[in-house]
């Protein structure tokens, strides 16, 4: 099992030194020295140690911070249906590996596109912590970065970005609750005034028109670079464990829902939070949009769908993925994801077809080869009898010969 190297950070605290174990699997041994390597010339000043271990239980038993890097994504699992029973295997080995020896309140983040499903998949394998967090911190960077060029403000500008459900892999983070200081417009004040991103831009689909999503952003950067974006993403984990470690009043994570906005307990979804001394809560938003409240609630049904046929447990996932897609087009009513289901469903009936007329030349081969096959033992049978004629004439010849 190929997955790619997951790191475990040991920490005791924000003040105190940090110690770093790499683990993955064997076969990866030299990139994990090689990342040893880099850590060790960077001299960071609060880096006590770092070592490379191919254990998970050794990796794991002492972790304050246990950070898993998802390797899943569309390039490794074009088909949604294989990504998602992958996720499933993968994460209940990492289960396996982690229950019963990390420490209950170690904090346990996940980075990837299937990252929120993955917290899931952990609780559902055994894993019983309640400090599992997804790192969204990506999409609300590149929103941030978008919008401060659109206000002619700077990033830090910006606050209340939001990723609400899962890793929005084909959409993106939300502005609704957002807000920019600073900002020069027909409502202006001192720097410290705040006004809603939503006055700010005044275009209502303004980002879905003008902000990649994370798969089409990461493609891009793979096709200019030959490369992953792992500055970025870098940044993002980086920005994730901060947060946890000295605490935050306003940032997005994936964290356990309890219930909150109407999303099922149980499950892992996207939230504004805040973090006070490691623990992150949901912060309680006055009012939201009532497409914003739609998007929730479709989220929620995909996150427990993604579950779902993740463990096997639903027949016709495809038509409730779809169901649940086709209703996201009715309520953001964007080109750019009418655009993306299109090109799903082109490629869902050139995919059935293919796969249709796979079958018919491999019928039609076997109905051949079966036939050649039916024909060259008759030919066999027909020969062995011949055979066996001639030679029982042959033996009748010598008797009366002999007579």
């Amino acid at each position: 099992k190929q997955w790619y190297q997951r790191r475990v950070a040991i920490t005791a605290g924000k003040d105190q030194n940090l110690a770093i174990i790499l683990q993955d699997v064997a076969d990866h041994a030299q990139e994990l020295d090689g990342i040893k390597m880099e850590l060790d010339d960077c001299s960071y000043g609060e880096l006590h140690s770092v070592t490379v271990t191919h254990c998970m239980k050794n990796a794991a038993s002492k972790a304050d911070y246990l950070l898993i890097l998802d390797p899943l994504d569309n390039n490794s699992h074009p088909d949604r249906f294989q990504l998602l029973k992958t996720s499933s295997l993968l994460y209940k080995d990492i289960a396996t590996a982690i229950k019963g020896i990390v420490k209950p309140e170690a904090k346990i983040v996940i980075n990837g596109y299937k990252a929120c499903l993955g917290g899931m998949l952990l609780r559902h394998h055994g894993v019983t912590s309640d400090n599992i967090s997804v790192v969204v911190t990506l999409d609300e960077q590149r929103m941030r970065a978008k919008l401060a060029k659109k206000l002619m403000v700077m990033p830090s500008d910006i606050s209340g970005i939001t990723v609400w459900g899962n890793v929005p892999v084909h959409h993106v983070a939300s502005t609704a609750i957002g807000t920019v200081r600073n900002h020069e417009g027909a409502i202006t004040g001192p720097g410290s005034y705040n006004k809603t991103v939503m006055e700010a831009v005044n275009e209502e689909t303004w980002e879905f028109a003008n902000v990649q999503s994370r798969d089409d952003r990461d493609k891009k950067i793979c096709e200019m670079t030959g490369r992953n974006a792992n500055m970025s993403s870098a940044l993002a984990i980086y920005r994730h464990i901060e947060s946890l470690v000295k605490g935050s009043e306003s940032t997005t994570m994936g964290c356990l829902s309890t219930g909150q906005y109407g999303t099922k307990p149980g499950c892992v979804f996207g939230f504004p939070v805040t973090v006070t001394n490691g623990v992150v809560t949901v912060k309680e938003v006055d009012s939201i949009p009532e497409k914003l409240r739609e998007i929730i609630d479709l989220q929620n049904e995909q996150l427990r769908a993604e579950k779902k046929v993740a463990l096997g447990e639903c027949d016709d996932i495809e038509k409730a993925l779809n169901c649940v897609e086709q209703t996201a087009w009715t309520i953001l009513e964007t080109p750019q994801l009418k655009k993306l289901l299109d090109e799903k469903e082109g490629e869902r009936k050139a995919k059935e077809e293919a796969d249709k007329k796979a079958a018919d030349i491999k019928a039609k081969e076997e109905a051949k080869r079966k036939a050649e096959e039916e024909a060259l033992k008759k030919a066999e049978e027909e020969a062995a009898a011949a055979a066996a004629a001639a030679a029982a004439e042959e033996e009748e010849e010598i008797d009366y010969d002999a007579d």
